[in-house]
């Protein structure tokens, strides 16, 4: 199963749609079952091993925000005896604190949107949360440039917590007031709604896709990252002033290239993922599908279209 869409009436029957879609798309049900007010899960495929969990007004840990949504972190590997937050090789800070990506907000029912891909592996849900107000949990493997242990992922709308979404003055290219991660790979940030796993430099473990301050002290960027001169605008700010086409009026696809921070300071190519794109979305509405050649794509906002996140948006590759 490619593709799938209904809707849910919250945090626990939305993961449980997810957890179906999953199975259904040969992904292995490691574990499926309460877990405080909500539901863990956890889900396997080759190598890649992800643990996911709903939130009903809940934090991740002391010291960050109450949230309602899902929470979502990888792992190396499965135990069975420990909880979903408390599993080998999972993203954590200096101290060995967890810390999650995730899709929150989810307040009441929703429409989804699943996606599943191979080649390499990758699995999408996109949320409306609210009338146009759209967010995203993502993960799998990126295609890797080289040969390296890692390449796993995991992306969401938010980080940890939704303590840093900002409200009105946000949105995506900019300053300190950027603060909501609502793009996949968006490195824009002082934190990290974004992690990549890579053994490298003595370190192995997840690294922080963010703009600086790495949450588990290692940073990767996207490309948001500034330049170091003037006018410091992004490869991804330079590509959005030029779409959509003025000739035709088609807006290209900018693939997430994902670069990790070496010792000397300067970055190497890690990979992208596959099947997730960024796209200026003036003549796409949200949840459109359009062609490439003989490609499918649905175009969704960062946020929400001509509001807080203006036309910034992406599309994920649709196989059906």
């Amino acid at each position: 199963m490619a593709y799938q869409t209904g809707t849910a009436a919250g945090p626990t029957p939305l993961l449980d749609a997810l957890r179906l879609f999953a199975v259904a798309s040969g992904w292995q049900e490691l574990r499926w079952g309460p877990s405080g007010p909500g539901q863990q899960l956890s889900l396997r495929k080759g190598e890649l091993i992800f643990h996911l969990r709903s939130a009903l007004d809940e934090a991740l840990r002391s010291g960050y925000q109450r949230v309602t949504g899902i929470f979502l972190v990888g792992s190396d590997q499965f135990d069975p005896a420990q909880p979903w937050n408390n599993q080998p090789g999972m993203p954590r800070d200096p101290s060995k604190r967890i810390e999650a990506v995730g899709l929150y907000e989810v307040e009441g029912p929703c429409t989804y949107h699943l996606f599943s891909s191979e080649s390499p592996v990758q699995l999408t849900m996109v949320a409306e949360v609210a009338p146009g107000v759209y967010h995203h949990l993502a993960f799998g493997q990126l295609v890797k440039y080289g040969d390296y242990p890692g390449g796993a992922f995991v992306s969401g709308a938010f980080g940890s917590s939704d303590a840093l979404t900002a409200s009105a003055s946000d949105y995506i290219f900019g300053d300190t007031q950027d603060l909501h991660f609502g793009l996949p790979f968006n490195d824009y940030k002082y934190a990290g709604g974004n992690y990549v796993r890579a053994a490298a430099d003595g370190f192995d473990g997840w690294w922080s896709v963010c703009q600086a301050s790495p949450i588990t002290g290692k940073r990767a960027i996207s490309v948001w990252e500034e330049g170091p001169r003037s006018p410091r605008e992004s490869l991804a700010n330079y590509w959005w002033s030029r779409t959509p086409n003025t000739l035709n009026g088609i807006a290209p696809l900018l693939p997430l290239y994902v670069y990790l921070e070496r010792p000397d300071g300067f970055f190497s190519p890690f990979g992208y993922p596959a099947h997730l794109r960024y796209l200026n979305i003036t003549h796409h509405a949200p949840a459109e599908v359009f062609a490439i050649g003989p490609e499918q794509w649905m175009a969704f906002p960062a946020h929400s279209k001509n509001n807080k996140s203006g036309v910034h948006g992406y599309a994920v590759r649709l196989e059906r």
